[in-house]
This record gives C-alpha cells, sequence and structure tokens, in this order.
C-alpha cells in the first residue's frame, strides 16, 4: 500500500475530510481510512474528528527532488537528485544498482524513511519517517580503494562546514566518522567502495543526520543530538542536503588530487575529544588513552598510560570517550 499520496496531503497538519482525500487519491472513504491506519507503521501519529476528517499531530518538512535539484547551486553541476519515501538503505539502493551495471556518478539519493539503515562495522542507524536525514552520493574514483584512506574524515569536515554554512553552530566530529554535538551523536558517514579496488572504482558516500529532536530520542541506545537543538531557525530538510551534498562534491572532486592531508589541520580544529582521556575497544578488550589529532592518513594517535604514543586505523578499534 502506498501512503506516500496521503501523506503528502496531510503533511500540512491541517483536517482534510475523508471526501476530499478520497476524491484527490481517487479512492474510497472506507479506503482511505485505512490507508490513514497505517499511518502508525511509519511512526506517524494522527488524530481524528468527525466534521474535520484526519490530520496528523505534528506537520511533516518533507523532501522533495525536484525542490533539491532546484536549489542545487551551479558549483555541482553533476548531481541528479532523486527522493524515495521508504527503503532499506540509500547505500544499497545505490549498491545495487552498481551490481545492475547502472552508472550512479553524480546521483544524490534521499530517502524519507530507512528501514535497515547502517552505520559503522554494521551497526544500525535509525530514521523515522521524514525526522532526519538520509542520503548517498555515488562517485566513479578514477584512483585506488588505497588512495581512499581519510576520505571518511573529510567528509565530515565537509557534513560540519555545510551545517556551519546554515548557521547551524555547536557541531563536531569525532574519529572517524560521526558528527557529534554536546547532547551526543548528531550524525555518522558510512563509506563504501565496488568496482576494481586496484581502480577505477565507484564510491558510495551515505550521510544520515538527526534533525527533530522529538522524533526517537527514546527509541535508540546512545546519547543523540539534533539539528533543532543547535538553531531555533531550522533550515529545511531539502536546504540542508544540499547543503551537505554540494560540500560532499567539492571533497570528492578534489580528493584524487590533494589525499587526505589537504583536510588535516580542519579536521584536527574540529576533534571535540582532543586531549580527553577514553578507550580503545578491540576484540582483545578495553585499552586506556588520552587522544590526540590525527595524521596525514586520517589515522588517530592515543597515547597510552604509560606516555606511549601510537596512530591507529578506523579498521581496528572503535573509541569510546570515558564518562
Amino acid at each position: 500500500m502506498n501512503l506516500y499520496p496521503l501523506i503528502k496531503i496531510l503533511a500540512d497538519g491541517r483536517f482534510h475530510t475523508g471526501t476530499v482525500l478520497g476524491s484527490i487519491l481517487g479512492i474510497s472513504r472506507t479506503a482511505v481510512w485505512k490507508q490513514v491506519r497505517r499511518l502508525s507503521v511509519l511512526g506517524l501519529e494522527y488524530q481524528m474528528d468527525k466534521p474535520r476528517g484526519y490530520a496528523l499531530l505534528s506537520p511533516l518538512d518533507l523532501l522533495d527532488s525536484s525542490t533539491i535539484q532546484s536549489l542545487l547551486s551551479d558549483s555541482s553541476p553533476a548531481l541528479k537528485a532523486e527522493t524515495i519515501p521508504t527503503i532499506d538503505s540509500t547505500n544499497m539502493e545505490l549498491l545495487r544498482r552498481v551490481n545492475q551495471g547502472l552508472s550512479i556518478h553524480g546521483t544524490l539519493l534521499t530517502a524519507e524513511m530507512q528501514t535497515l539503515g547502517r552505520g559503522r562495522r554494521g551497526r544500525g542507524w535509525f530514521s523515522p519517517f521524514a525526522s532526519s536525514i538520509s542520503m548517498s552520493i555515488g562517485w566513479d574514483f578514477d584512483g585506488s580503494a588505497n588512495e581512499l584512506q581519510g576520505l571518511s574524515l573529510a567528509v565530515g569536515v565537509a557534513i560540519q562546514k555545510a551545517l556551519q554554512g546554515l548557521n547551524i553552530e555547536g557541531a563536531g566530529l569525532k574519529w572517524p566518522n560521526d558528527i557529534y554535538t554536546a547532547q551526543g551523536k548528531l550524525g555518522g558517514i558510512l563509506i563504501e567502495i565496488t568496482g576494481d579496488l586496484a581502480g577505477p572504482c565507484q564510491l558510495i558516500v551515505g550521510v544520515g543526520i538527526n534533525v527533530v529532536s522529538n522524533s526517537f530520542a527514546n527509541e535508540v541506545d546512545q546519547a543523540v543530538g539534533f539539528i533543532d537543538q543547535l538553531s531555533t531557525d531550522v533550515p529545511t530538510r531539502s536546504q540542508i542536503v544540499v547543503a551537505c551534498a554540494e560540500e560532499v562534491v567539492k571533497v570528492l572532486e578534489q580528493f584524487q588530487v590533494n589525499g587526505f592531508s589537504f583536510w588535516q589541520d580542519e579536521w584536527n580544529k574540529r576533534h571535540i575529544w582532543a586531549g580527553q582521556a577514553a578507550k580503545i575497544i578491540t576484540q582483545k578488550g578495553e585499552t586506556a588513552v588520552v587522544l590526540g589529532g590525527v595524521n596525514a592518513m586520517g589515522e588517530l594517535e592515543v597515547v597510552y598510560p604509560s606516555g606511549e604514543r601510537a596512530y591507529i586505523n578506523s579498521g581496528e578499534v572503535s573509541v569510546r570517550i570515558n564518562s
């Protein structure tokens, strides 16, 4: 059952009668009622009033591919915007297209909701309907996978700069691929590589950002942050997508020439846990460290209790700050 046409009508938060809804959708009032009842499957709460009809409890800021495309500046001519209401994962969808022999270069895919969103090391990424940013960019890369070390950190810089450009302050970076605020995790980056790892290859750059704070704070088992906690004038989700996509494209266009070293200093300036006590977690256990900055390859410096210094790679460990 495709609920999106109904949702687009109800997104304004106003009441719409069953008769009007049925006329617009070309279905009976009974069918309208059946669709309304299904809204809860997507986590959307609604109210009913006999004279006035149906309304969502809160208006929705829906994405629209034509709006996103129109907002993209001339600096991103390669991007082709596409929005899907509900999908397992925007990254997975682009990967399927690659496996079908389709070109994904320049595809900017967004979704209102992901059902199987993924984070680093296979962790889930929760994205309630029309309340967060779930986006992926497909890109052709002429070099090898080895040349991509540190790319997720450079993309993190791009996302933080995009938010600053929208007057959203208070976001910093956590190694290797997270955006954090004082409240908790605001967003994450997942980069996947397919094709010939010796080059050329295809990149899928996935970005997830929490926007609406009342949408799912009680649904996850970690501290989370939201854009609406950082600004009293929150941009539309389409504006956030465009700003982030344009900054990410700048990184993708420059990375093959510059490598991560070009963004090293910028990342270190935004490192929210620099100098703090933490623990690195591996399959063998936990080790206490103090966190430093990153080197030109994107590896994180850690200082052990003995005073010994070392650099760790993102594929090896997870890092947690001491609470």
